[in-house]
C-alpha cells in the first residue's frame, strides 16, 4: 500500500489516525455525546493480517488509552464470536441480528446504555 511500505510507516500513520480520533472524541465529549468504540469480528487470513500489521497492543489499546473511551472488542466477548464471516471481515446477513443483540446486551450491561439514552434527540418517552 503506498505510504505504508515499512513498519515505521505503518506505525506513523496509525499514530496520526489515533491522534485525529482523540481530537474528534474530545469535540464530541465537549458536546455531551456518549462514545464507545466497537471492534467487530474478523477471521482467518484477514485477522492474521490485522494481528501482524496492526497488533492490538499498538493500535486498539493505544486508541482507548489516548481517547479515554471504553471499547468493546469482539475477542473479549463470547457473544460476539463464532459468527459467519464470508469475506473474513463482514458479517453474514444471517448473523447480523445475533451480533447486534450481543452488542446491545454488552452496552446495557457495561455502559448502562439504553436505546432512549443513546440516540441524539431521543427522549425516553419516544
Amino acid at each position: 500500500m503506498p505510504g505504508l511500505e515499512t513498519p515505521a510507516d505503518i506505525a506513523r500513520v496509525g499514530n496520526e489516525q489515533i491522534d485525529r480520533a482523540a481530537a474528534a472524541i474530545a469535540k464530541l465529549r465537549a458536546r455531551g455525546v456518549p462514545v464507545v468504540f466497537v471492534r467487530p469480528p474478523s477471521a482467518d487470513r484477514y485477522l492474521e493480517f490485522e494481528n501482524r500489521d496492526f497488533p492490538r497492543a499498538k493500535t486498539w489499546d493505544v486508541l482507548l488509552a489516548k481517547t479515554g473511551v471504553p471499547g468493546i472488542h469482539f475477542e473479549d466477548y463470547p457473544e460476539l464470536q463464532g459468527l459467519h464471516l464470508p469475506e473474513w471481515s463482514h458479517l453474514a446477513a444471517s448473523d447480523a441480528e445475533k451480533f447486534t443483540e450481543g452488542l446491545c446486551h454488552i452496552l446495557r450491561q457495561e455502559q448502562g446504555w439504553s436505546a432512549a439514552s443513546t440516540l441524539p434527540g431521543k427522549r425516553s418517552s419516544d
